[in-house]
């Protein structure tokens, strides 16, 4: 057999795309998870005279050759020379028809003289190098190159491996934040090593359009630029012009540079919403004719493109034209999403148009809208993918749905006959929080922890093996409205898009928490030599606050989810330290303190320290009564919530706060004796935006049979709103009155009022804590 071959003298350090410290024979730390493997005793020992071989003269695999000795940081330059295959000692890539048969699948087989890897095509060859990659040891990576002494051993094993899914998609919004080219081809970079295959870049939207157009030159020249960007959660702007887009020479250079690694970019263009970036310099093309200006608030803006109008559709033809010239990509994603009917059901222009084709509503008109581009591009050979709005009206033919607001989107797109990927808010939105609200930057809300990103599944159990056949894989979104620099991207799209690669890539029956947290434990030190500021929201410890039926009394508990971890814990009680120790078992608290955690993995402590503070006061562990319902969608710990001791965080919504949707909250705790009340402390959430408000009233009554009320005295505050969401203590002082039963009524004001943009729909009271007798501070 003739081969081509370099010769690689490997005395430089290996940059490598993944790190996996390999423990013990028979273990290894892959991400994702292969679909086989088989792990031996014994090691190939990579030495300075190691050779990288490709079979038959192939410019693909000679290329991928090439990737693997730049990566090896090789000291002599790569040579192609004929040569029989060396008895030992080499890597070979090789292409074999009947490699597994997987357009994207791959086998490699290490054994103590070499090391080959074949797939049916580069593809396959290229994620056979990522998994081999993975293999090599950790002091790969931390070594300083020139270094001979590195350890080389690369385990025996054997490995067959195909994807699960087709398609394994992350996403990046770089309207709303602008990101340089140098890291969009990080982000690539990374994608690349966990075996993503589709990158979905997000280029327009109501804050800025960023992608150069040279028939329309003012959708970069004006439409890139904003003049103010809001300041937190309020609707304060910061008054700082922002803006930035890519030529088209830059977007190539991305194509190329994803093209390189097997990803493939798709482009957005938003229609028919979210298009104040292109109305602000074509005002022409809206319902109103303007004037507008690049949106400065986040959400969703009333002004869209007007569906009535033929030039918009030309506009929208024209600028098509020239992405589909940059982006070689099938699918060209039109968004078609949040699009309000505001402005069409008002245009006369859309509603002549609705009446010329019979269309009963403004959903029908979006449907006509999308099916009118979507005809389009496929003249061009191209496919539609949309956001799941385009299901209303009537599913566009042939097009693609991303179902985001939860799986039912894709489930109706699916039984239909259409291809879906699955990419719910719950949990493939990673611009979430994925810690504590409290330690965590600022972001746009809900909860999706890694574990709840690893165990997704995206193919929903009522769908038919047939309509199951049509959910084409899942994608990670990160929407930037609070992600300004790239370094609090890459802290919330890792680690969690590790979990998702695994979600995408590895059959469902091998998938494993405990032995996933296992191997992606080694997996930060890889992250961290690459200058990834991935969160460590991972190594939380959970402090919670039980009741313990047996005893009746309040304990603390403490939990992770590593398995096998160790969690340390300190009290510290009016600055005083009780020294860290071992948690084995919940344990009660005597007074109020800050309990420290610290998580230690594999003998090591993880460096990242939480803190909680636990109030003990006289209804702490008094389990109330309440006679009005919560709701089920706000529930926390339940009525335990009240006096668990534990303060509620203004965005911890799910987890610390009970939720009255237009009920009154109405509570009575029973302290277990007759006491001295000093004063009582309600805990109460402000965030009109989500139609949250303080309460109408507050009563708070006292009794000593449980029978016979009477209001409480003291001095009671006025809750005065404030401009930011914030949780507001309700503080009645100098009550000095004798009592074993309190009652608290607050009063919700029951919908929201007028000038609020939900005016008219129930209004949410949310509480936290009931404090007797609270500790002076």
């Amino acid at each position: 057999m003739k081969l081509h071959y370099l010769s690689i003298k490997l005395s430089l350090l290996i940059l490598l795309p993944t790190i996996l410290a390999v423990a013990q024979p028979n273990t290894h730390s892959i991400i994702p998870e292969p679909v086989s493997i088989e792990m031996e005793s014994g090691t190939f020992t990579i030495t300075p005279k190691t050779s990288i071989l490709f079979a038959s003269p192939s410019n693909e695999l000679s290329k991928l050759a090439d990737l693997l000795a730049e990566r090896l940081r090789s000291a002599t330059p790569p040579g192609s020379v004929n040569h029989h295959l060396p008895k030992r000692n080499y890597i070979l890539l090789k292409l074999t028809p009947e490699a597994h048969g997987h357009p994207e699948g791959y086998e490699m087989v290490v054994d103590k003289e070499s090391i080959t890897i074949s797939a049916v095509n580069g593809k396959g060859i290229f994620y056979g190098i990522q998994t081999l990659f993975q293999l090599l040891p950790a002091e790969f990576e931390k070594s300083e190159p020139g270094k001979t002494h590195i350890n080389r051993k690369v385990p025996i094993c054997s490995v067959k491996d195909y994807p699960r899914f087709p398609y394994r998609g992350m996403h990046l919004d770089v309207s709303r934040h602008f990101f340089p080219v140098e890291f969009i081809k990080k982000y690539i970079d990374l994608m690349s090593v966990y075996k993503y295959n589709n990158f979905h870049w997000h280029l327009t939207d109501d804050q800025g359009w960023r992608l150069e157009i040279k028939k329309y030159p003012l959708l970069t020249e004006i439409g890139s630029m904003r003049t103010s960007s809001p300041i937190g959660r309020s609707e304060t702007g910061d008054h700082i012009p922002y803006g930035g887009y890519y030529t088209q020479d830059e977007a190539r250079e991305i194509v190329e540079y994803a093209r390189q690694r097997y990803i493939n970019v798709i482009p957005e263009i938003e229609m028919p919403g979210h298009s104040l970036g292109a109305l602000a310099a074509y005002p022409e093309l809206s319902c109103t004719g303007g004037p507008f200006e690049v949106w400065t608030q986040w959400g969703v803006a009333d002004d869209i493109l007007c569906a009535g109008n033929d030039e918009v559709f030309h506009f929208l033809e024209e600028v098509l034209t020239e992405v589909m010239n940059i982006f070689p990509s099938k699918y060209i994603h039109i968004g078609g999403d949040e699009a309000p009917e505001t402005r069409w059901e008002k245009c006369t222009r859309c509603q002549k148009r609705m009446a010329g084709e019979g269309l009963k509503d403004a959903y029908e008109l979006q449907s006509y809208f999308i099916r009118r581009m979507e005809k389009f591009l496929n003249q061009n050979g191209r496919q539609i993918i949309g956001w799941d709005e385009i299901l209303e009206g009537g599913l566009a033919p042939g097009a693609t749905v991303m179902s985001w607001r939860g799986m039912e989107g894709g489930i109706e797109a699916a039984k239909l006959g259409h291809d879906v990927i699955m990419t719910p808010g719950a949990p493939c939105y990673l611009n979430h929080y994925q810690g504590s609200v409290a330690e965590e930057p600022l972001a746009i809300g809900g909860y999706n922890p890694i574990k709840s990103v690893y165990r997704f599944e995206p193919v929903p159990a009522i769908l038919s093996p047939q309509e199951s056949k049509h959910i084409l894989g899942a994608q990670a979104n990160l929407w930037t409205e609070y992600i300004a620099e790239p370094d609090l991207a890459e802290y919330m799209v890792y680690p969690r898009a590790l979990a998702l690669a695994e979600v995408n890539w590895t059959p469902k029956t091998n998938r494993n928490w405990d032995h996933f947290s296992i191997r992606l434990v080694k997996h930060f030190d890889l992250l961290e030599a690459r200058g990834i500021n991935f969160s460590k929201s991972a190594f939380k410890v959970s402090v919670q606050t039980i009741y313990d039926t047996l005893s009746s009394q309040m304990k603390i508990s403490l939990s992770a989810d590593f398995p096998g971890s160790i969690i340390w814990f300190n009290e510290l009680t009016n600055g005083q330290s009780k020294g860290w120790r071992k948690y084995t078992e919940p344990f009660i608290l005597e007074e109020t303190a800050e309990i420290q955690t610290e998580l230690e993995l594999a003998g090591k402590r993880t460096g990242r320290i939480s803190k909680k503070s636990i109030t003990i006061h006289d209804a702490y562990g008094r389990l109330p009564l309440l006679s009005t319902p919560y709701s089920a969608r706000y529930a926390a710990s339940g009525a335990l919530t009240l006096i668990d001791g534990l303060r509620a965080h203004p965005l911890s919504y799910h987890s610390g706060w009970l939720g009255y949707s237009g009920e009154d909250a109405h509570v009575m705790i029973d302290l277990g004796k007759i006491m001295m009340i000093k004063n009582v402390n309600i805990g109460f959430l402000y965030n009109p935006v989500d139609w949250i408000f303080l309460p109408e009233e507050v009563k708070i009554e006292l009794s000593q049979d449980g029978i016979h009320f009477i209001p409480a005295p003291g001095m009671h505050p006025v809750l005065l709103t404030t401009r930011q969401p914030a949780a507001l203590d309700y503080n009645v002082v100098q009550i000095n009155s004798m009592a074993k039963y309190i009652k608290v009524i607050a009063k919700n004001i029951g919908v929201c009022p007028e000038g609020h943009w939900a005016a008219g729909e129930k209004a949410w009271l949310f509480l936290d804590e009931i404090m007797v007798n609270k500790p002076e501070e």
